[in-house]
């Protein structure tokens, strides 16, 4: 996967699998967090593909969730739009600790 770094923009987490939800669609894909955005660029075996972005200027809360209500590993990242980016994740609580200290 390859990310266009904007200037002065530094990589917190360059990669990690994850599943972004569109609709009733796990989209798998992959996650890398910057200082000043989230980036979700999808698996090109999915039925919804493309690149996710989402500046950190721009949410507003970043809360944990858990599948099935029992399997902690969701993250519910919130926008300023009103919009609501739910994501599966691995190592949920460091990263929701990453986003919330660079908000």
């Amino acid at each position: 996967m390859t990310v266009n770094l904007q200037t002065n923009e530094k990589f917190l987490v360059e990669k990690t699998p994850a599943n972004l939800f569109k609709g009733m669609e796990a989209v798998g894909g992959h996650l890398t967090i910057t200082d000043k955005r989230l980036i979700f660029k999808a698996h090109k075996f999915n039925i919804q593909g493309g690149v996710t972005e989402i500046n950190m200027s721009d949410i507003v809360s970043v809360t944990k969730a858990n599948t099935l209500k029992i399997i902690p590993n969701r993250i519910i990242v919130k926008t300023k739009d009103g919009n609501e980016h739910k994501f599966v994740v691995y190592k949920r609580d460091k990263l929701v600790q990453l986003i919330t200290e660079h908000l």
